[in-house]
């Protein structure tokens, strides 16, 4: 019988053929903990619009009812009219968002069907943590395909410490938490990345069928990332771009990718054309606005005036561009390894694969950079339109090359002080993380102005054929299950809606939140875009000759009101 020594077995372990299995344990143990923090110590719900709106669609496929949506935009009703299709009193179809996205969220949400409705003290919604925790596993799945990339650019060092710097961005966690669809974009470019290194090295090595399959698939993986947010088109046109000049003598096969990406996108866009009279749906008309209160106001017309905003497009990218350059460290979720790779770009990598693809990642990024700044990003590190959150992994990779090369040129060759510099990169890029997990506040929800269970009470004051208004209708829509219309711009609008019974029945109620609440008085409500509901957002309301004279202010502390067209809360209680 063979005899096992004690140091023998810790030779095993610490070098042996034990070890790399065991930092793999250990490594997975700190992520999962980590995965396991946010999601159920520091997760707070959904704080974004899309984020709610793509889950209730997400719900509506889940039901059977298909791509529809309970959150009703005016302009969706003009686009419509205008377009002669029906408006649907029923299953209102969606034309604003992409369908991957909504489609792979609509998968956990029937496996926990159970847990739809929101009990009253359930301060979390349990389809915003299924739709989190489906994101990070999203994330890690895409941190795996990265450490591969990294290895191919570089090594296996310069990968772990990318990967490394990626999993301690806050930001990136953040996006994890959002309910946004940027974590399956992020694994769908890593592959397309992963894809076109294998092209470059097959062009290299002159294998034109290894080449052309493995472009194809890159345009592939960027065609089904552009079905998760439009938005993917900038990073295809500068993939496009690289690869007219990189694989110049092969156009044909570019072409071909090309004609690939366009054919992934005409399934949606002749759905969109045959729902809506539009193939882009709504999407195509937020170029037309300056800013996103314009965008508002946009959404909450049914009579929109095109010509005047025309004029303003050059004002809207001269503020683009300041966001972009004032915004730019928080863009990149203050990653200094991401940051120096705008430096790197001025040093010469031997190694011809890495110098070479630094101009592919540069080309996606400034043509993302120009999506941006046409559409606008909100100025929050966290929001749908931003992403530059998708280059930080292989931003880190050629930011970490690059500074530990100039530390190489320092001459300090001992092992504590590089692995001391190292660690101070990381240290510096995980300071938000710590932030999050130690000083930030301790709310435990996103208000204001959301408040789950005190929204989710109007499935019980109203029936599912009944239809409500409100300046949030993505949240009565997503946690209440209920049909929502956007606040209009006027009175008018609403009493044309509600009296010709235009979504299949009269409105029954209007809910108001600190969204209008809050907004500036003399800017936002007595000159601004909410001037005509003026006296229902002040404190009392001015009810005289409204068509909903029944009010009741709702927590919290009396910020939301209600008004509906009889006492529905009495009812609701004695029940």
């Amino acid at each position: 019988m063979k005899t096992i020594s004690i140091q023998g077995l810790i030779h095993a372990v610490e070098q042996g053929r034990y070890a790399p299995w065991l930092r793999m344990a250990a490594v997975s143990v700190v992520v999962l903990t980590l995965a396991l923090v946010y999601l159920f110590v520091k997760f707070k719900g959904f704080a974004e619009p899309d984020a709610m709106d793509q889950g209730q669609i997400a719900r509506a496929i889940a039901s059977g009812e298909g791509f529809s949506t309970d959150y009703i935009r005016p302009l969706a009703l003009w686009q419509l009219g205008v377009s002669g299709r029906e408006l649907p009193t029923k299953n209102f179809p969606d034309f604003v968002h992409q369908p991957l996205s909504p489609i792979l969220n609509a998968i956990p949400l029937w496996l926990t069907k159970d847990n739809w409705k929101i009990e009253p003290l359930e301060l979390i919604y349990a389809g915003d943590r299924v739709i989190a925790a489906t994101s990070i596993l999203l994330f890690l799945a895409s941190v795996v395909v990265w450490y591969f990339i990294g290895v191919r650019l570089f090594d296996r060092k310069i990968a772990l410490l990318g990967i490394t710097g990626t999993l301690l961005c806050d930001l990136l966690w953040q996006f994890s938490l959002s309910g946004l669809p940027h974590m399956l974009m992020l694994l769908f470019f890593s592959l397309a990345c992963a894809f076109t290194l294998r092209a470059e090295a097959a062009f290299q090595n002159a294998v034109p069928r290894s080449f052309a399959i493995n472009l194809l698939l890159a345009a592939a993986f960027l065609g089904f990332m552009t079905q998760c947010h439009g938005l993917g088109l900038w990073i295809f046109l500068g993939w496009v771009a690289y690869c007219a000049w990189r694989f110049r003598f092969s156009w044909q096969v570019v072409l071909m990718a090309v004609a690939l990406f366009f054919v992934i996108q005409v399934p949606w866009a002749v759905r969109n054309y045959q729902v809506s009279g539009n193939p882009l749906g709504l999407s195509a008309y937020t170029l037309l606005w300056p800013d996103d209160k314009s965008n508002s106001v946009m959404m909450r017309t049914t009579e929109p005036s095109f010509r005047a905003q025309f004029s303003s497009l050059k004002a809207k990218i001269r503020h683009g561009v300041i966001e972009q350059m004032a915004n730019a460290a928080p863009f990149l979720g203050l990653n200094v390894a991401a940051m120096a790779f705008f430096v790197s770009l001025l040093h010469s990598f031997k190694r011809d694969l890495a110098a070479r693809f630094r101009w592919c990642v540069l080309s996606m990024w400034l043509f993302t950079v120009m999506g941006m700044v046409l559409f606008g990003v909100r100025g929050s590190p966290v929001s749908m339109n931003q992403l530059h959150v998708l280059f930080i992994p292989v931003m880190s990779f050629f930011g970490f090359a690059f500074l530990l090369v100039l530390w190489g040129r320092l001459g300090l060759n001992e092992v504590f002080l590089r692995r001391t510099f190292v660690g101070l990169i990381l240290f510096l890029g995980a300071i938000p993380m710590i932030f999050t997990m130690f000083f930030s506040a301790d709310a435990r929800i996103q208000w204001p102005p959301y408040v789950p269970p005190f929204i989710a009470v109007f499935s019980d004051w109203f029936e599912e054929d009944e239809v409500m208004c409100s300046d949030m209708p993505w949240a009565v829509a997503w946690y209440a299950n209920r049909k929502c219309l956007l606040l209009p711009t006027t009175p008018r609008i609403l009493s044309r809606i509600s009296d010709y019974h235009v979504l299949g029945a009269p409105i029954s109620g209007l809910y108001l939140t600190p969204i209008t609440g809050n907004a500036p008085l003399m800017t936002g409500v007595y000159k601004g875009e909410y001037k005509e509901w003026a006296g229902l957002i002040i404190r009392p309301p001015v009810t005289t000759g409204f068509m909903l004279p029944v009010s009741i202010p709702l927590p919290v502390e009396g910020e939301c009101i209600i008004f509906t067209d009889r006492d529905r809360w009495s009812q609701a209680r004695d029940r």
